[in-house]
């Protein structure tokens, strides 16, 4: 469009913002994204989450890359959450579902959005067991772990009013 139609009002209009698009593309994964074992496609039941996270309080976003509302709230939310709960004993997992075989665009997405934590890759026999046991139903899933291993569905939704997760997950003990 900028060498088609220089002259053209909607070069200057979307250029900040295709710049910042074409920046984020360009991202390389963070340090603070960890990938668990095998991408985490071995992993079948919530047992097994569980099991990584022990001993920790953890928020798990269940969401997926060709979701728009798991992604709109990761970009809107994830940092803010992180930044609130630096320095606390919190962990962030991120489960990806229906996304087996798609690892590329997986991976391009955390670095997209710069999603720091931990990262797992379900199969669906992980994503079918762990919506069952929190009755959910849709995307995206919130699911707070306590320290203890318990865990229940977050009664905060999409859309997440960020400082009503921060009181859950704080209720939750960090």
């Amino acid at each position: 469009m900028k060498n088609k139609y220089p002259a053209s009002a909607y070069v200057t209009r979307f250029n900040a913002s295709i710049n910042d698009i074409i920046s984020k593309q360009r991202q390389p994964l963070s340090s603070r994204a960890i990938f668990v074992a095998d991408n985490g496609t071995k992993l079948n039941t919530f047992n097994d989450v569980l099991k990584l996270t022990k001993g920790k309080t953890v928020l798990v976003d269940m969401w997926g890359t060709w979701c728009g509302p798991c992604r709109q709230e990761i970009q809107k939310n994830a940092k803010q959450l992180r930044d609130h709960f630096k320095g606390k004993n919190v962990t962030f997992l991120y489960i990806a579902n229906s996304d087996v075989g798609k690892v590329q665009e997986w991976k391009k997405q955390i670095a997209y959005f710069q999603i720091e934590g931990l990262h797992i890759l379900a199969n669906p026999k992980l994503t079918d067991d762990i919506m069952q046991k929190v009755k959910a139903t849709g995307y995206p899933t919130y699911i707070i772990i306590k320290k203890d291993g318990s865990y229940k569905q977050a009664t905060t939704r999409y859309p997440v009013n960020v400082q009503a997760m921060i009181k859950e997950i704080e209720s939750a003990g960090v």
